[in-house]
């Protein structure tokens, strides 16, 4: 059985508040990026696809070892898999960029409005 790819911007990566929900149920493959807008919304980024060539959002690429990991991370960021339109988050299978090429990977973007948010250009967010 191939393990899922999950791709992580923002408090689930290293060193950040929520990865010891990732730690137990995935490995991290190293740097990565996908075609995406980066925002700051205080205490976690969103991120958007990519609205124009060139927009990147970086992160890390994890290989899943446990089947039930990607429900649990689904409640985690309020993705309705049922709904995908309704919950805070909508998990999609995306192009990933690393230092291994190219890989498939899911990435959670954000479904809400994106009020008062302040755009990263760099595609990069922290907060540990």
């Amino acid at each position: 059985m191939i393990k899922p790819l999950l791709f992580v911007y923002g408090s689930l990566r290293r060193g950040a508040g929520a990865h010891g929900r990732l730690r137990p149920v995935a490995y991290c493959l190293g740097r990565a990026s996908v075609a995406g807008c980066l925002y700051d919304l205080g205490p976690y980024p969103a991120a958007r696809p990519a609205r124009r060539p060139g927009e990147r959002v970086h992160g890390e690429l994890y290989r899943l070892t446990r089947p039930a990991a990607l429900a649990a991370l689904d409640r985690y960021e309020a993705c309705d898999r049922a709904d995908p339109q309704a919950g805070q988050y909508r998990r999609e299978s995306v192009p990933v960029q690393w230092r291994g090429g190219r890989a498939q990977a899911w990435v959670y973007w954000y479904n809400r409005p994106l009020r008062g948010a302040r755009r990263l250009p760099r595609g990069h967010w922290w907060r540990p």
